[in-house]
Parts: C-alpha cells; structure tokens; sequence
C-alpha cells in the first residue's frame, strides 16, 4: 500500500497525522510527503528571519524521519504564497502521479486560506490526476481515496477516527523537532513574563489533548480524525463492502 500525504507547510504532515503515518509505515505502508511552504515566516524575532528557512527545513526532515517517511518533498514557496494556481495545481498532480499512492491525506477546507488552498487543490489534482491529460506531469493515476485531516481546527463530522495509540509516541518526538524554533520571553512593566514564541512552541498540550479526547470517543488512549471526501464517489461492486 501507498500514501500521499499533501501538506501546505513543512509541520503540517506532523501536527495532524504523524500518528497515522508512522501507524501506516508500522503496517508495511510506503508513505511520502510533500509540501508547499518553506516556513520563511517562522521566525518570532528579526534576527532569526535570515536562517528560518534552512533551520526549520532541517528540523522536517529529522521530523520525517523519525516517521519512516520515505521521500520527503518540500516544494520552497513562501508560507502566504501557499495558493491555487496552474503551477501549484500541476504540481500536486505531478507528485500523485510520480508516487501512485492508494490513499491520500491533506487538507480540510475550514481552515486558514492557505489550508483551504490545499484542501481545494488537493481533491482537484486527486480527480485530475486520472485523466489522459497534461502528459508531461507523468500517466494517468486515480488514487482509491482522499482522507481530510485537521490542522489547527476541529475537522467537522469526521468519517474516521484512527488510534494512534502506539504510535503518540513516535508523533510527538518528531513533533519536538520543531521545538528550537525562536522562543522570546519578555518581562512587562507589572514584571509578569510574556512569551512570544512561534505557533510550534505553543502546540504540544493542544496535541496531547486533543489526541486524548478523540481517543476517548473510541476507547483508546490516544487517536487522530481523517474524513473521508465524498468529492469521487466510492465503487461499490459487492454491496458487502458497505458493511
């Protein structure tokens, strides 16, 4: 088995799936990911905004690693520059194509206009893909499914919720790769101290317990949420799969 996990920034793939990655890679699955943005906005002093680039690119691919990712791709737009267009649209098809997966994870449309940029172009490239079109990009490929997966909002209704349970673990150690990312600390006048480090410092409860409260809604201890896109109907040729 197969899966294309398409991100919009190089954590994305960590923060909302690197449970079921590793779960997948566990499972004898070959995963690769790709992603647009380069993180040359995470940077939460100036001094750092020079090096943000090569810091946090070093700091996925460890990340991946740790996941049994096989190919790690980040594709170097700037984070705002993560948005629909011919290039990035031919991209996305290229890389299903190129890596013929079964199954592809991304993004849900009720996020921040970046992610709501991939889940559009995500499920267009994953219908596209199989065409007899743009043969430069490679032979037509139709993966069997697209599953959504949250970021930083709650995914709506999800179709799926997969334990993770023995591979938390596995997730918030890649997940701490990401932890030197620029942490300011300032002291204001009524001597109460401030942080005013980057969204990836300020995370790592939110996961805990957000993987605790879905675990909770199945009986286990740990778990993530996919939905399953309705966006290409599933072939049903033995009506005993709909069980």
């Amino acid at each position: 088995m197969k899966v294309l996990v398409i991100g919009a920034h190089l954590d994305d793939s960590v923060l909302a799936c690197g449970g079921i990655i590793r779960k997948f890679v566990n499972a004898g699955a070959r995963v690769d990911v790709v992603c647009f943005g380069n993180s040359d906005e995470d940077f939460a002093v100036v001094e750092d905004q020079a090096t943000a680039v090569e810091r946090i690119t070093a700091q996925a691919v460890e990340a991946h690693k740790i996941l049994g990712v096989s190919d790690f791709v980040c594709f170097n737009y700037s984070d705002y520059a993560v948005q629909e267009n011919k290039e990035t649209y031919r991209l996305c098809i290229e890389s299903i194509r190129k890596y013929e997966p079964d199954v592809i994870l991304s993004h849900y449309w009720a996020e921040y206009f970046q992610h709501h940029a991939m889940a559009r172009l995500a499920v267009d490239s994953w219908w596209q893909a199989g065409w007899s079109c743009s043969a430069d990009l490679g032979p037509p490929w139709l993966a069997k499914a697209l599953y959504h997966f949250e970021v930083l909002h709650p995914l709506p209704e999800p179709t799926d919720i997969v334990d993770i349970s023995n591979t938390f673990e596995a997730k918030m150690a890649a997940w701490g790769c990401f932890q030197s990312s620029s942490d300011v600390v300032e002291s204001g006048e009524d001597g109460e101290q401030r942080h005013y480090g980057s969204v990836m410092g300020s995370l790592t409860e939110q996961l805990q317990t957000r993987a605790r409260y879905y675990g909770s809604q199945i009986g286990v201890r740990y778990a993530e949420v996919l939905k399953r896109s309705a966006y290409l109907p599933r072939a049903v040729r033995d009506v005993l799969d709909l069980a």
